[in-house]
């Protein structure tokens, strides 16, 4: 009789997507998040410990506060990216080395070719999606069985499949963003234009 560990070692990788999430669908918690995350990266804003490594730096004189103007600026700049991303959650079990998270992919066949959106800002949580699994340069993938990876991909559309390691998944509606993944998961943008944002 095989015990539970020859069980899972016989298991097939698999991929599920448990949920497509929208920044914009909950407009209050959409607006907090990006006056937040404008306010956490205006200069006054910093640690003690940054305004020291920028004066020790010799950057002191650039700890001014941002004008409305560069303030209005990386929140259009937020909202073009985030707008219309969708993140998502997948669970990931029994992966074998052909799994890479940078796989997940949507093409659009109406887009020049070979133009995808891809995998950005991704990470992994623990299989009850509670708390982030740490990983580094010498351990890109979490040594679990199963884990969650979150993601967000740019310009989603809900009427295409999702491709990845193991070839198309179809995707839930998309839902408003729980909680657990604004704290979990914080968005970066991909290219920051405003000089306070590093």
């Amino acid at each position: 009789m095989l015990d539970q560990n020859d069980k899972n070692a016989d298991e097939k990788p698999s991929l599920s997507i448990l949920g497509v999430y929208s920044f914009s669908a909950d407009k209050a918690t959409y607006a907090r998040f990006i006056r937040e995350l404008i306010d956490s990266h205006d200069p006054p804003n910093f640690s003690e410990e940054v305004k020291d490594i920028l004066r020790l730096g010799g950057r002191g004189d650039e700890m001014v506060p941002l004008t409305p103007e560069e303030r209005q600026d990386l929140e259009s700049e937020l909202r073009f990216y985030m707008d219309d991303a969708a993140v998502l959650e997948v669970l990931v079990k029994s992966p074998d080395p052909q799994f890479n998270p940078h796989d997940f992919a949507q093409i659009d066949p109406a887009n020049p070719k070979d133009h995808s959106e891809m995998t950005w800002n991704e990470m992994f949580l623990t299989a009850d999606g509670e708390t982030e699994i740490r990983t580094d340069y010498r351990q890109r993938l979490p040594a679990a069985k199963q884990y969650r990876v979150v993601f967000v991909i740019h310009r989603w559309m809900p009427s295409l499949p999702l491709l990845s390691s193991y070839g198309e998944l179809q995707a839930p509606p998309v839902q408003p963003l729980p909680e657990r993944l604004w704290r979990l998961a914080p968005y970066e943008l991909p290219e920051p234009s405003v000089g306070a944002i590093q």
